[in-house]
């Protein structure tokens, strides 16, 4: 009637014994009598869940679904339509509310996510069964339906029987109240667009900054936050610690792979490399010239140093900062400084220090590349060859 054109798919958990093998029959006999194309396919579920260490309603879930994007890819469908309906969505927005939710987790399922589609969750199963015994369709009932093992079950046989007791129309109302919800979230998802546009800059590097002024402003500065950092894996209780510490400027919170810095102005979060300089080879690529001082012309870029060549003792090198780290800046007349102190004063950030780049003469810092020489090996009235150094990248 909706000239689509349907393949059927069905899975085989082998959980329930010959009820599984029942059903197996049903569902190719069923496709047979249409002229669907069939496919199917059987899991040793119990075994995946012992394997992975998850739970038979996770395994079931991981399982299908894997197959259903290959078989999907295989038969270049569309769309991967599953069979949820409305209880089953009830049932989704009470168990989310056990175990702690925000707001899209409240929304229930979406009729369509991506390219899986839900054409029946506007309907109870009460009218898909009416609907079926009209038809004069059979069908099948999964005898577990009625055994309270899962939580899922638990919430159908035990919960909602509870509610209804209370209220006649509690589903309804549950129903009602998910389609209010999947409203607000409109409103908070617009909402969100503009905070984050407001809060957040990412740079070339692909690195996120969070400005603090601008987060303690919004009407809720922990939603921001959760949009920008639970993704990347950051927990609820990290997000308050993270808030309570907005004035620990140095302060670094880890998540799967990546780290937020609290910085003077901005949170910064990068990947836990965050493209971390290595130090088993020269990790900037340098023009060196040797030329007579009477031919030494100064350009002011910060890419250019210029060394007497003749207090060189060996050959450069290149490393990252360490602990303790002191230079003699130039002009300072050869007065040592902390290289973290000069690099504070510079501005730089924690995530920034730890990748500046140091020209070394032995121990020695030659050139914080591109930013200050040292004054120990300043061209002087002595000098009578410069080392001209460019940084090509």
């Amino acid at each position: 009637m909706l000239d689509y054109e349907v393949v059927a798919a069905h899975c085989n958990f082998h959980l329930r014994g010959a009820e599984s093998m029942r059903d197996e029959r049903f569902a190719e006999e069923l496709c047979r009598t249409h002229g669907l194309a069939y496919h199917k396919i059987d899991f040793d579920t119990e075994e995946y869940a012992r394997e992975h260490g998850i739970s038979i309603e996770m395994a079931a879930r991981e399982l299908r679904y894997d197959w259903f994007r290959r078989l999907q890819e295989e038969t270049k469908a569309d769309a991967i339509a599953v069979g949820h309906h409305e209880d089953d969505n009830i049932e989704t927005l009470l168990i989310n509310l056990t175990r702690g939710t925000g707001i899209k987790g409240l929304c229930g399922m979406q009729p369509r996510n991506g390219d899986v589609i839900r054409p029946l969750l506007c309907l109870t199963r009460q009218e898909i069964e009416d609907f079926l015994q009209t038809m004069g369709q059979p069908y099948m009932i999964d005898h577990t339906n009625g055994e309270d093992t899962y939580m899922r079950n638990k919430v159908r046989l035990n919960i909602i029987p509870l509610l209804e007791g209370m209220n006649q129309g509690a589903k309804k109302n549950l129903a009602s109240t998910i389609e209010n919800l999947n409203e607000v979230e409109k409103v908070y998802r617009q909402a969100m667009k503009v905070a984050l546009d407001e809060c957040c800059q990412r740079d070339q590097a692909g690195t996120l900054r969070i400005s603090k002024e601008v987060l303690s402003r919004q009407p809720s500065p922990v939603s921001v936050l959760h949009e920008t950092l639970s993704p990347k894996g950051f927990t609820k209780g990290q997000l308050k610690e993270i808030l309570s510490a907005l004035n620990e400027c140095g302060k670094v919170f880890h998540a799967n792979g990546c780290r937020l810095l609290i910085d003077r102005d901005f949170l910064i979060l990068e990947a836990e490399d965050g493209g971390t300089i290595r130090t088993d080879t020269l990790p900037i690529r340098l023009h060196q010239e040797l030329v007579p001082v009477e031919q030494w012309v100064i350009n002011g870029d910060s890419r250019f140093a210029y060394l007497d060549a003749d207090k060189l003792h060996g050959e450069l090198t290149v490393r990252l900062p360490q602990q303790g780290d002191t230079f003699a800046p130039f002009g300072m007349h050869g007065k040592r400084k902390l290289l973290s102190d000069y690099l504070t004063d510079q501005k730089l950030n924690r995530f920034e220090k730890e990748r500046q780049p140091l020209l070394m003469d032995g121990e020695e810092i030659v050139w914080v590349v591109g930013r200050r020489s040292s004054d120990l090996y300043r061209v002087d009235a002595t000098t009578t060859r410069v080392l001209v150094l460019q940084v090509l990248n």
